[in-house]
């Protein structure tokens, strides 16, 4: 049996990975801000802002999977949680290097998050895939492009194999960002958020997480993937879906971006742009999506 090392174990994605990988048959332990060993899942403790992690967690880890990082949604950006989000990004993945380089037996695979932010916050007819540059002049894509920087150092520096997964929004019934978006629509009240013409790319937690399981047992999968679902849609037709899934009407006017940016600030952009995002290195990879439209992703999300 072989052991998982989950950073973020606590989080959305983190929860359900765990759960998935422990019914394929794999031990799972966490890193974690304390230390509990007899949990459900055994918590090692690491501070990225001390350099500390228990290296009792890295001994075990036959596969390490990297999805820690400070919630994008939360706050508007300051200056401070920029920083925050960088951090909890770079820097840790950065101590779990070094620390790996010191021992004497090394992970078999290093995954990791990245984001579909790698692009840029931006609207336009392109369609990305995983061959295009970052964005130029973006907070998000400059954090996504050193994150995935200090990914490739493992491959690079140590020769461990590595996958760095770029996602899009996620729907869950457990996920804040699509509980947000509901209420305005249980209202009666669902609308575009500013033009609504910018695309969204998502994918639903299950199809995620499962990718994450095919990167641990798929051997031939190493490199930057879109973890993105097939189907492409807007802002607008994806509300629109939501109010239909829903039963409830979409005649409500579109919310102005002036509006969001004053609530959400810089952030408001992730909202109000967006490009399509190609899912056919992962198609082509052999995966199959449980949910590869937006109208069954939001059903299952309910």
């Amino acid at each position: 049996m072989k052991t998982i090392l989950v950073t973020g174990g606590s989080g959305m994605i983190g929860r359900r990975l765990s759960e998935m990988l422990r019914e394929n048959g794999y031990s799972v332990i966490w890193l974690s801000r304390e230390r509990h060993v007899n949990g459900n899942y055994p918590r090692y403790r690491w501070n990225y802002h001390k350099n500390e992690v228990e290296k009792e967690a890295l001994e075990q880890a036959d596969i390490i999977i990297h999805i820690a990082g400070s919630n994008l949604g939360e706050g508007t950006w300051t200056r401070r949680k920029k920083q925050e989000i960088v951090e909890s990004r770079v820097q840790t993945a950065a101590l779990l290097l070094e620390t790996i380089k010191t021992l004497p037996r090394k992970p078999e695979a290093f995954i990791s998050a990245s984001a579909i932010g790698f692009y840029g916050m931006h609207t336009s007819d392109k369609i990305f895939n995983e061959k295009d540059q970052p964005a130029k002049n973006d907070f998000l894509s400059r954090t996504c492009k050193k994150w995935e920087a200090v990914a490739g150092a493992f491959q690079e520096e140590l020769g461990i194999r590595t996958v760095v997964l770029r996602t899009a929004f996620v729907l869950s019934e457990n996920s804040e960002g699509f509980k947000k978006m509901t209420v305005p629509v249980r209202f009666g009240l669902g609308a575009p958020l500013g033009s609504g013409k910018q695309y969204m790319p998502w994918i639903h937690l299950d199809d995620l997480c499962r990718i994450y399981v095919k990167a641990v047992e798929d051997t031939a999968m190493q490199g930057v993937y879109n973890a993105v679902a097939p189907e492409f849609v807007t802002n607008a037709l994806f509300m629109k879906t939501m109010a239909k899934e829903m039963k409830r009407p979409f005649f409500f006017p579109k919310i102005p971006a002036f509006m969001l940016r004053l609530m959400m600030g810089e952030a408001a952009d992730m909202l109000l742009e967006g490009s399509r995002v190609s899912s056919q290195k992962i198609s082509d990879a052999g995966y199959q999506f449980l949910y590869p439209t937006v109208s069954e992703a939001i059903r299952a999300s309910l």
